[in-house]
């Protein structure tokens, strides 16, 4: 097949212009947002789209995480205004689009199946021989075809300079964007709802409805109410966020590798009740990396033996796996052939001009021109496109004796020059060069095309790394011809859902709630040692009992580690200590790493946790965090902003209260807080009274302190400090929510839960280790000879602490093996007996 096509037309024509006509008048079907726009009081439109970038900055939308735990990179921006399409040009994009995916489905039939285009030289054995992206695991002739091999598809749309439109990229791998579509949508929708009601914009949400059905009537058995997952590659990926967004539209459960199993019946989900069997995968992680078994050893996102199972049609992967291979630009010059092959059809939306330099007449005319051309690797996406007379530093000359060298891993083009859209700046607007990311989803025999989608102006050139969503991100308006097309009738129909209560819980998510309830506590418990330290430093010159208390609470940061021996031992008032109290913020430092870890962890969470409570925390983490950063050396400031580090916590226990369902996650989240709040009260707080009774005077006073409890006696007692009323407070009044006694009641009450729900139980002999409690207590309120010299009730204390501290450890750990690894215990092996 001769895939050589060169235009006779020159690369330089001026951009086409979305806005303004050749004769300078608005295109009409601008004119009713524009006259939206102007019809706001000054400043209006400003300052609605200034909430819309807000409230998506706050919502963690626009933002990648990273593994460090630092503040999320922001990857977008919001252009306030949309893209608008016109009925004639939509008609274009959606029969275009149909077709082509119609197109790539059949052509990845063959490729991974008869490979007749091979056989017949209608493709060149280059094109996936060479092609990183052709698995050939996948090429089993054998096995059991896909339903469909391209379930979902985007591609990369830009406009010409004569008016046409031509396709930039396809995505057929794992296509992103999905979810930004929809969120950017309502975000604007409630931006800009005088738009939406002058404008006749078409409905996306039938859209969803459909892809919901269509992942569906994937399921091997076709029936039933299958079970769909989002496979994802995990927080720190780059579009994790839209991952969330889109899973949440679709009504499917997030899932990374490490959540799932495969077994003989095929995949299946781990979660607390157990193994779940998984129908759909709709896969956001290329294909290489799903199964370390067969594809890439090193990959540790994929499930091991997932292509087997694909292969066995136990489940549908969507798209197929290996579907990537026909991303690659070198295709493009043969689609046009191939359609007329597979489809008897003309191609309706080409490709942007590009040549792939295996052929030589391609070779040759691009070496010829090789100063006015830009040269892109063949089966590399994500490699920069690179132009001669844009190398500095270097000689040109390198680039083409690569290309000359291995000319079949090369294609070329000329320079774009995308359309240029209206931006919304302080000045006024804008032009700025625009491609659009458009979506199609299978139907029937065809492909029902997405009537809007997301444009991008490109932070860098759009042949450069064309695959990514980055720079400024708006929604597209495509508009109604009539009241037909502004709503498409659903056709879902209800099922006969069995009501239940009780939610699947991943093990890997309950893990993480449950640390992410540690460390959310310890970072208070860390903030109030500190604090109560710092206090009695910032008073200037100390009396004996503050330099008392000061000295315990040093020996309490020991005991948890937080410190060193020898600085704990430092004297009240040096220097070495006053640095060691105000270094805690530091990079390395315990609050900075404990921060970090709750960043971790509520972006591994984020998919269980309500778009307000993400939005509050991050909005708190980011304040806080920025707080100590400036605190850093000043102790007035920093004991402000332990305080905002102790108020985050509160906010945060109040969130997880009133905002999340009380279900098995909540659960894990919530003993999580209770064992940590129980471990501190016992190492921390009441370390001191493991000590000399001499020492007990200071010991209660800090103990009511720390455990947020001073008004709660003063209350019922005065001003009289006694050690049996301070430790029934602190130890075994249920009524106080700080008490040993009220987290290891809860802990108990949801551990009795968890068993319910799962038929798994653990046990915690929660009462009675409030009983040992209790007795070393009333041992106190004894006569004041019997426990200040006799030593009775302070062994008796020790002994109780000490069983507690070791039991919630252990606690721990079997919540980790029981629920979390799902390892079985282990047994020593003994000599049998003769």
């Amino acid at each position: 097949m001769k895939a050589l096509r060169i235009p006779e037309a020159s690369p330089g024509k001026a951009a086409y212009d979305e806005l303004v006509t050749g004769q300078g008048t608005i295109r009409y079907h601008w004119q009713g947002l524009l006259s939206v726009v102007r019809s706001l009081p000054d400043g209006g439109f400003a300052g609605r789209v200034e909430r819309a970038r807000q409230q998506l900055v706050e919502g963690g939308a626009t933002g990648v995480a990273t593994p460090d735990g630092a503040s999320p990179v922001e990857a977008w921006a919001l252009e306030g205004l949309p893209l608008i399409v016109s009925p004639s040009d939509w008609r274009v994009l959606e029969d275009g689009l149909a077709q082509r995916a119609r197109l790539l489905d059949a052509l990845l039939a063959d490729v991974y199946g008869p490979q007749r285009l091979l056989a017949e030289r209608v493709l060149p054995p280059a094109l996936l021989q060479a092609n990183p992206h052709f698995l050939r695991p996948c090429h089993s002739p054998g096995a059991t075809p896909p339903k469909r091999h391209l379930v979902t598809y985007a591609a990369d749309v830009v406009h010409m300079p004569d008016g046409s439109w031509a396709v930039l990229a396809d995505h057929t791998q794992a296509p992103a964007g999905g979810g930004y579509a929809l969120h950017i949508r309502r975000t604007l929708a409630r931006a800009l709802p005088e738009a939406f009601r002058a404008v006749a914009v078409r409905e996306i949400g039938p859209f969803y409805e459909q892809w919901r059905e269509t992942l569906a009537e994937l399921a091997p058995d076709g029936g039933g109410n299958p079970l769909v997952a989002l496979l994802t590659a995990g927080p720190y990926a780059q579009t994790y966020v839209e991952q969330v967004f889109l899973a949440r539209a679709l009504g499917m459960t997030l899932v990374e590798g490490a959540d799932l199993t495969v077994r003989t019946e095929g995949v299946a989900l781990k979660t607390l009740e157990g193994l779940k069997h998984v129908d759909v995968l709709l896969r956001r992680l290329d294909s290489a990396y799903c199964d370390p078994l067969e594809l890439r050893a090193d990959s540790t996102l994929g499930v091991t033996g997932l292509l087997g199972a694909a292969r066995s049609g136990s489940v549908t992967v969507a798209n197929a796996l290996g579907s990537g291979a026909i991303e690659t630009p070198a295709l493009a010059p043969f689609l046009p052939g191939l359609a007329r092959r597979l489809l008897g059809e003309e191609l309706q939306l080409p490709a942007v001009d590009v040549w792939w330099l295996g052929e030589k007449p391609a070779l040759d005319h691009a070496l010829a021109q090789f100063d006015s051309l830009v040269f892109r690797p063949a089966f590399d996406a994500a490699h920069a496109a690179t132009a001669a007379t844009a190398i500095v530093g270097s000689d040109p000359r390198a680039l083409y004796d690569r290309v000359r060298a291995r000319p079949a891993d090369w294609v070329a083009q000329h320079r774009l020059a995308p359309s240029m859209a209206p931006s919304w700046t302080a000045d006024g607007l804008r032009p700025e060069p625009l491609v659009l990311r458009l979506f199609a989803i299978a139907r029937d025999d065809g492909y029902m095309v997405m009537p809007g989608g997301v444009a991008r102006t490109p932070a860098a050139d759009p042949l450069t790394q064309p695959g990514r969503l980055d720079g400024q991100l708006r929604d597209i308006w495509v508009l109604a011809e009539d009241d037909a097309d502004v709503v498409i009738p659903s056709t879902a129909r209800f099922q006969r859902l069995a009501i239940q209560r009780g939610v699947d819980l991943q093990s890997r998510i309950a893990d993480n709630l449950f640390w992410l309830g540690r460390y959310t506590e310890r970072l208070d418990n860390t903030a109030r040692l500190i604090r109560a330290a710092l206090s009695r430093l910032a008073l200037g010159p100390m009396g004996p009992r503050d330099q008392a208390e000061l000295r315990q609470l040093t020996r309490a940061l020991a005991d948890m580690g937080l410190i060193s021996a020898s600085e704990a031992m430092a004297p009240p008032d040096s220097v070495l200590l006053i640095q060691t109290l105000t270094r805690f913020t530091g990079d390395g430092r315990p609050i900075a790493e404990i921060l970090r870890a709750i960043k971790r962890l509520a972006a591994s969470t984020r998919d269980r946790l309500s778009a307000d409570m993400i939005a509050t925390l991050d909005a708190l983490l980011g304040a806080v965090t920025r707080r100590l950063a400036q605190a850093r050396g000043d102790v007035d400031r920093l004991l402000a902003a332990l305080g905002d580090l102790i108020r985050f916590v509160a906010t945060f226990a109040g969130l997880s209260q009133e905002n999340v369902t009380r279900g098995s996650g909540w659960r894990f989240l919530d003993i999580g807080r209770r064992l940590e709040r129980a471990y501190f009260t016992c190492r921390g707080v009441l370390s001191p009274f493991t000590q000399t009774p001499m020492v007990w005077e200071s010991a209660m006073r800090l103990a009511l302190e720390l455990c947020d409890s001073t008004i709660t006696y003063r209350t019922r007692y005065l001003g009289a400090l006694e050690p049996a009323p301070t430790l029934d407070l602190v130890l075994l009044d249920d009524s106080n929510p700080r008490a040993v006694a009220f987290q290891l009641h809860a802990i108990h009450h949801h551990l009795d839960e968890l068993g319910r729900a799962t038929g798994s139980e653990v046990a915690f002999p929660a009462a009675q280790h409030v009983g040992a409690l209790h007795d070393a207590v009333m041992l106190f309120a004894r006569d004041e000879r019997a426990w200040r010299h006799e030593g009775l009730a302070l062994a008796q204390l020790r002994h109780a602490l000490d069983r507690l501290e070791t039991g919630l450890g252990q606690l721990s750990d079997e919540l980790t093996r029981h629920y979390f690894s799902l390892v079985p215990a282990a047994h020593a092996l003994g000599q049998p007996t003769a």
